[in-house]
Formats: C-alpha cells, structure tokens, sequence
C-alpha cells in the first residue's frame, strides 16, 4: 500500500538545501528505498529521507509516531562513525523541520545538520528581586518580625 504521490516539490527543493552542505547524489530504485538521496560533506556521509506533512512538529516523538514506517526504512541505513541518518519534513506552508536519526532517538536539528544541546541552550528567566522570599533570605529569618 502507497501513502500518497512523491513528494517531487519537496524533494527539489531538499536537494537544493542539501547542496549548500555538500555533493548531493540522488538515489535511483524503488519508492520502498531507505533514503532519497546521500549529501557527501567534508566528514561525512548523510542518507536524507524527505517526506511532506500537514503540520509541523513540536516534539521529536511526534515524527516517531507519524512516520514510523519512514523511519524504520531509514534504519537499514548503517550507522558508522562517518555517516548519518536525518529525516527532512516540509509542511504545506513550506517550512522545513530536520531530524537526525540515532539508534535509540530522533534530534531536530538545524538545516546545516547542526544541532544545539539542551544544555547549552538560554534558559528564560524572570527578575524575581524584590519579592517576599528574596526579602527572607536577605534577613536571615522567615519573618521581619522575628518569629
């Protein structure tokens, strides 16, 4: 059973992108092949999957449970020190989400096949001075009366 046509709008326009980061070289064969075409960068070997979606994604898991069949395609692709798996969705808007494929996760990534860890990340925060348990610690005690 087929899901759909290929997406050939998209796939045009993935190969662009991917040319920005490499040699692209198409894969020719069957629709049931694990990746659409191979970016060759400087150290590395990437298998690119492209797929259309009708949103986009806010979490990773959501493309695990959306294509999952896509993804276990992608899987026969071996994963050795000098290569990758991503998975490349495009919505109907025409935005672009990237997800790179680990054995056991899926990363969203930037469309250069950066990613930005958690950890590094800027974490927002609000200006709690002046408020009651900033006024506590400052006095040393729960309560300005001193109970």
């Amino acid at each position: 059973m087929t899901r759909g046509r290929r997406p050939l709008k998209a796939l045009d326009e993935a190969v662009e992108i991917g040319g920005r980061r490499g040699s692209v070289e198409e894969v020719s064969g069957k629709r049931s092949r694990a990746s659409d075409f191979v970016i060759i960068e400087q150290s590395r070997v990437v298998f690119v999957k492209v797929k259309r979606s009708r949103t986009s994604f806010t979490y990773p898991m959501e493309v695990l449970c959306q294509y999952q069949r896509e993804l276990a395609s992608l899987h026969r692709v071996a994963l050795i020190q000098r290569t990758a798996r991503e998975f490349w969705v495009r919505s109907p808007a025409g935005k672009w989400q990237f997800f790179l494929v680990r054995h056991d996760s899926v990363i969203e990534i930037r469309a250069d096949g950066m990613y930005i860890p958690h950890e590094s990340q800027p974490v927002e925060t609000a200006d709690l001075s002046g408020t009651p348990a900033d006024r506590e610690a400052d006095s040393g005690s729960p309560t300005e009366s001193g109970e």
